[in-house]
């Protein structure tokens, strides 16, 4: 079933609105996004970057990956005609799959030197932390665009959101624009940046516990409007909010005590 124009441009527009405010709002107007990467991210400054002088709101690895996330999502409700719900096939999953060893093996080797102050494999940069979470990030993407429609709609359309060579450049591309972007960062792209990778982890949290909130209302499956899911989507809403305020009081009454590094 295909979808009114006006509909699939709407995340892009959002965002892209969103994204001009950032870029002339104050950076202090968007410390809300420091919270959200709190809840998700050990921020450990040495591990994140830095524009304009100020800490991006979650680490370096997670500013590609919630960004590449973000915008590969945005990217399939633009250029999906149905609501695709089959997970990538063969051989584009091969292209993922090596996406998600590259994350985890650089991510172990990372997290090595962090518990033994010892170097592993390779002296863990921040460039690879992004890159591979961009990648990672695109990837996830697809199975979280998949895995959405599966669990909303009646109507789901059996084909998988992946399904050329040519959706697979899209996401590389989406990823490798999030890396030279960071890599770049300019001062005058803070607040856009923050915004990508503070949305993204939002977006994310806010999409799973909306998909939860459909299972506990058993309308998992049922969705055939979309004004069906304005319920679902607030209480998913309200649990992140809820989730984010409760893991940065936790996290804040841990901090001291403990003299955690992050």
């Amino acid at each position: 079933m295909s979808e009114r124009l006006p509909l699939r441009v709407l995340p892009l527009a959002v965002f892209a609105i969103l994204a001009l405010l950032a870029a002339v709002v104050p950076a202090d107007g968007l410390r809300a996004l420091d919270w959200v990467g709190n809840a998700v991210c050990h921020r450990i400054p040495a591990r994140s970057f830095f524009v304009a002088g100020r800490q991006l709101p979650v680490c370096a690895r997670d500013t590609g990956m919630f960004s590449a996330a973000l915008l590969g999502v945005i990217g399939f409700a633009w250029t999906l005609r149905s609501r695709a719900s089959a997970f990538p096939p063969r051989p584009y999953a091969y292209v993922f799959a090596a996406s998600f060893v590259a994350w985890a093996f650089d991510g172990f080797n990372s997290y090595w030197l962090l518990v033994t102050g010892r170097t592993l494999f390779y002296q863990p940069q921040n460039w690879l932390r992004l890159t591979t979470g961009a990648f990672m990030g695109a990837a996830l993407s697809a199975y979280v665009t998949a895995l959405a429609n599966q669990a909303i709609w009646r109507t789901a359309d059996p084909t998988p959101v992946v399904h050329s060579w040519r959706d697979v450049l899209r996401l590389i591309a989406i990823a490798v624009v999030v890396v030279l972007v960071v890599l770049w960062r300019p001062d005058f792209l803070f607040g856009p940046i923050a915004l990508t990778s503070g949305l993204g982890a939002f977006a994310l949290l806010t999409l799973v516990n909306g998909l939860i909130a459909l299972v506990a209302m058993r309308q998992h499956g049922r969705v055939e409007r979309w004004r069906q899911l304005v319920l679902p989507g607030i209480i998913g809403f309200i649990l992140t909010l809820a989730q984010i305020g409760l893991i940065n009081l936790i996290r804040a009454a841990l901090i001291q005590p403990f003299d955690a590094p992050f």
